[in-house]
């Protein structure tokens, strides 16, 4: 079974987006560390928005088949740098979080993600009405049918 390792700034959605596709109660976890699950490793957001712990990103990420970049569809800036996907030898999906609230702007984050060197297609979703979340099932899906890393 592969691995999934989610980054993204804090409050972006990581922890949401993974308790919603392991169908579990939904609930807001700030993240304090590693949290290692059967099939998604869940990061602190802090991890991607201080540069001195990138290295802690890209050590992880040799434990993963794919990685899940995040970008909350409601923030004006990104965490992500320029070409940041580049630094990882996996495949990395960008994933838009909250894209149902009312200061969302997709395109923006859109923007954002093929900054930082990720390739479309983008997968917008939300929680309230669980929008792309079938989408991502089907990526978990095909995961499960890979060795583990």
């Amino acid at each position: 079974m592969g691995k999934i390792l989610l980054i993204g700034g804090i409050g972006a959605g990581k922890t949401s987006l993974k308790q919603m596709l392991m169908n579990e109660e939904v609930r807001y976890l700030k993240t304090q560390m590693l949290d290692f699950s059967q099939i998604f490793i869940d990061c602190p957001g802090e991890y991607l928005e201080i540069p001195r712990f990138y290295h802690v990103l890209i050590d992880t990420s040799h434990q993963v088949s794919e990685i899940w970049a995040l970008q909350d569809a409601t923030k004006q800036r990104t965490f992500y740098p320029p070409k940041f996907a580049m630094v990882f030898n996996k495949p990395i999906i960008g994933i838009i979080t909250k894209v149902d609230l009312p200061k969302a702007n997709v395109q923006q984050a859109v923007s954002y993600l093929a900054s930082a060197g990720i390739a479309e297609p983008f997968y917008p979703t939300s929680i309230m009405n669980q929008a792309g979340f079938s989408l991502l099932r089907l990526r978990l899906e095909a995961l499960n049918e890979l060795p583990s890393c």
